[in-house]
């Protein structure tokens, strides 16, 4: 009896192994897809040098990419790029334009983003916030008046002749 309980222990932790090198060839599979997600990103911020919406949307995607690792395979997707995902974000705010001119915020620009990429966050967009200046406590001060202008001496060539 005892060889059948050894045997049938011999048994459960192969299977255990085998579940062990499943689980770590899927954990390298997951962590390769995000260093080539990475490395598609780098490329393209490399490609557009200093452009300062490009850089701030592509260290956006890198940061997301660290606290959402499965995030990986929907920026891998091809033709997926931060440019087209910066035509998106014009394409929204197109639509909300007043006088001509359309804004985003923070947040719905970066959403924007991410559902460009197909990628439902599990959180709210995190977005880093820009202090304001507190005006509640802000004293408004006089104006000042403008100077009424001297009149304009105006004479013609005749007159001094």
């Amino acid at each position: 009896m005892e060889k059948m309980d050894h045997h049938i222990e011999m048994i459960q932790e192969g299977q255990m192994n085998i579940f062990e090198a499943e689980y770590q060839a899927k954990e390298q599979e997951a962590f390769k897809m995000v260093e080539q997600a990475k490395a598609k990103l780098m490329t393209e911020l490399r490609m557009e040098g200093v452009h300062p919406y490009v850089s701030a949307i592509g260290n956006f995607l890198l940061d997301f990419l660290k606290d959402n690792p499965s995030a990986a395979e929907k920026i891998m997707v091809k033709g997926k790029t931060i440019i087209g995902s910066m035509k998106e974000m014009r394409k929204i705010a197109e639509k909300q334009q007043v006088n001509n001119c359309g804004v985003l915020t923070p947040e719905q620009g970066l959403a924007a983003v991410l559902s460009y990429f197909d990628i439902k966050p599990k959180e709210k967009v995190p977005v880093v916030k820009v202090a304001t200046p507190n005006l509640s406590n802000h004293t408004l001060k006089e104006s000042v008046v403008a100077p009424k202008p001297t009149q304009r001496f105006e004479a013609s060539l005749d007159e001094f002749l």
